[in-house]
C-alpha cells in the first residue's frame, strides 16, 4: 500500500482535464495529456494488470452473489460500479493522449 501512496503529490500535479488538450493549453499541460494517455494505453496492455483487474471484478461478483441482505448488495454494487468507472477513466485517459497527439500532428503541419 504504502507504494501506491508515494509520490502522490506528484500523482495529483499530473491530473489532465479535456481543456488541456485544446491549442489554448500551454505545452506543460499538452505533454502530460500525451504523457498519461500513453500511460493508459501500456496499461491497458499490460497482461498482469488485466489478470489482477478480472480477478478483481470476478470477487467483487461473488461478493454480490453471496450477498445476504440488500444492505450488502447495494454496498458491493457500489463497488463493482467503481470498478467500471475506473476503466472508463483509463481509457478517457487514453482517448485524450490521442487527441491531443493529432492536435500536435496537426499544428505541426501547419506551422
Amino acid at each position: 500500500m504504502k507504494s501506491l501512496v508515494k509520490g502522490i503529490r506528484d500523482a495529483f500535479n499530473r491530473r489532465t482535464r479535456v481543456e488541456h488538450t485544446y491549442k489554448e493549453a500551454s505545452h506543460d499541460q499538452r505533454t502530460l495529456v500525451l504523457q498519461n494517455g500513453e500511460c493508459a494505453s501500456r496499461l491497458l496492455l499490460n497482461a498482469d494488470f488485466a489478470l489482477m483487474f478480472n480477478l478483481y471484478r470476478f470477487y467483487l461478483l461473488e461478493r454480490l452473489e453471496d450477498d445476504r441482505t440488500d444492505a450488502d448488495r447495494i454496498s458491493n454494487a457500489h463497488f463493482v460500479a467503481g470498478v467500471r468507472d475506473f476503466i472508463a477513466f483509463i481509457e478517457k485517459q487514453e482517448y485524450l493522449g490521442k487527441v491531443a497527439l493529432k492536435k500536435a500532428e496537426t499544428l505541426e503541419k501547419k506551422g
